[in-house]
């Protein structure tokens, strides 16, 4: 389960989407190929299948662990540089809190502290740390 680490990291689940292109388009696979290369350059990734709805087969995803503020950080700005070069993008997060399945989508005209407050949140109380401060600046 996302978010379920034995040594207390905190995982999410990125999934890039975009309506313009179909799932399969070279295009697209290579849009994704860039931020995944952008995120592996800046944290540790992993990439899982999970299964498809509806299907027999399996949908890859990126697991990001988010152990301390300087990953978020970079995390978060690798998003922002990658939606910010094509407003059809966005990106889907998932992570498990309490049981609970939890997601945001981000766009490139929301990838600000509201939009990242609620994994922030959940990050800091898996992890530990300072709570997310009201005065923080734009990511």
């Amino acid at each position: 389960m996302i978010g379920d680490r034995a040594d207390g990291a905190f995982e999410v689940a990125v999934e890039p989407r975009n309506d313009y292109y179909d799932p399969d388009d070279d295009g697209w696979r290579d849009q994704i190929a860039t931020l995944n290369a952008d995120l592996d350059a800046q944290v540790d990734t992993v990439r899982r299948g999970r299964p498809a709805a509806g299907t027999k087969g399996t949908i890859d995803q990126l697991i990001i662990a988010l152990g301390s503020a300087g990953v978020f950080s970079a995390v978060v700005d690798c998003w922002r540089a990658w939606l910010g070069r094509d407003r059809d993008r966005r990106i889907d997060v998932r992570w498990t809190e309490d049981g609970v399945e939890r997601s945001v989508t981000l766009t490139g005209e929301a990838v600000d502290n509201q939009t990242v407050r609620e994994i922030a949140e959940a990050a800091v109380a898996r992890v530990g740390g300072p709570p997310w401060s009201a005065s923080t600046g734009p990511c």
